[in-house]
């Protein structure tokens, strides 16, 4: 274990201290580790609501729930994924698993991000 990684092991359980001590004396929190957390659960609200608006409005059939578990799967794998949905990158589907029927069984779903090349003519 490197040293960076033994400050920020150290740092998160200072901010998991300075929480419990706040909700238990009612003493300020560090405002700042506040709006982050705050950001980050509305970030996971936001998420939940995405998903759950697709299941309840289009209502998937066949496929389409495969794909819809395949986001899911992707997004609730770490927080950066949910992140990277949150702001709107692209996604994409890939590895389909077509059965002898060729019925659709499972497929993954994958971030794009887009580069571009520039180089000089001479």
């Amino acid at each position: 274990m490197n040293r960076q990684q033994e400050d920020k092991i150290i740092k998160q359980a200072q901010d998991i201290l300075e929480r419990r001590m706040a909700v238990e004396k009612n003493i300020k929190v560090n405002l700042q580790n506040l709006m982050f957390y705050g950001a980050y659960y509305m970030g996971a609200l936001d998420v939940a609501r995405n998903i759950t608006e697709k299941l309840l409005s289009n209502k998937p059939k066949g496929e389409d729930w495969i794909y819809l578990k395949a986001e899911w799967d992707l997004i609730s794998a770490s927080k950066r994924n949910m992140q990277l949905y949150l702001d709107g990158t692209e996604m994409r589907y890939r590895n389909h698993k077509r059965n002898k029927k060729g019925k659709l069984e499972r497929c993954e779903a994958y971030f794009v991000d887009r580069i571009s090349i520039i180089q000089e003519l001479q």
